[in-house]
């Protein structure tokens, strides 16, 4: 369980301070942190203090952090994405995700990022992301081959690599030890569904993952249809992962 990280996109309606409320009730410790789109983005420009003060009111800390994507050079984006990182830092985040609006500037891009955080403990993973530049094993080939870096770390997104009709296991067969983060859902095609009723073999993925030597945190997604029971199914999710795939 102290492996299990909370995702707000289980629930972007709510606020940072109700959806900790909410995931630390069922159990969850740990909770990734968005910078966009949902209710409970973090503002990394305010005091870090206060996103620290928050986890540790209630009982939690923070697995990751979504950087601000680089959308072209020049343009300051990718400064942001570095203050994001050192805010990440500061309220302990040990993992950022870096993005980028195109294949091509991952690389550039990423390149240079790496070198303007250097001496900053954490780790940037690349993710990918279905319909995103960072589509296919193909995809994720080329920028991993075009940055070079070994700093530069992967998470293995087996939601996003079943909706791209890639199986987690080919996933993981290219991005191997590069692997610091995982994201988790079960789904049909590209529709979540709550976990143990889809077409996800969540248990097998433990097991190779395990026997693999992975040790970091697993993000628990869900974006159901019924979102008003989500709660009820990431309750019932923690459950499953307990049990079937022995965390």
């Amino acid at each position: 369980m102290a492996r299990l990280a909370a995702s707000p996109c289980c629930n972007p309606e709510m606020t940072a301070a109700e959806a900790m409320a909410a995931y630390s009730g069922l159990g969850f410790r740990k909770f990734e942190v968005f910078t966009s789109w949902v209710a409970s983005a973090f503002d990394f420009d305010a005091p870090p203090s206060l996103y620290v003060d928050l986890a540790h009111r209630f009982g939690m800390c923070y697995s990751s952090l979504h950087l601000p994507p680089v959308t072209a050079e020049g343009d300051g984006s990718l400064e942001r994405a570095v203050r994001a990182a050192r805010f990440a830092w500061a309220i302990g985040a040990p993992v950022v995700l870096f993005k980028a609006s195109s294949r091509e500037l991952y690389i550039r891009a990423g390149r240079a990022f790496l070198e303007m955080i250097r001496g900053l403990e954490i780790t940037p993973v690349l993710q990918n992301h279905a319909g995103s530049p960072i589509t296919t094993l193909e995809d994720f080939g080329e920028v991993l081959e075009g940055i070079a870096d070994p700093r530069m770390k992967t998470v293995l997104e087996v939601g996003h690599f079943h909706s791209a009709g890639v199986h987690w296991r080919d996933g993981h067969a290219l991005l191997s030890n590069t692997v610091a983060l995982v994201h988790i859902k079960d789904q049909i095609g590209s529709q979540s569904v709550p976990f143990g009723k889809g077409e996800i073999d969540l248990p097998a993925l433990f097991r190779h993952l395990r026997e693999a030597g992975y040790e970091g945190d697993f993000v628990v997604e869900m974006e159901v249809e019924d979102r008003e029971n989500t709660l009820r199914y990431l309750s019932d999710a923690i459950e499953y992962l307990c049990e079937r795939c022995v965390l």
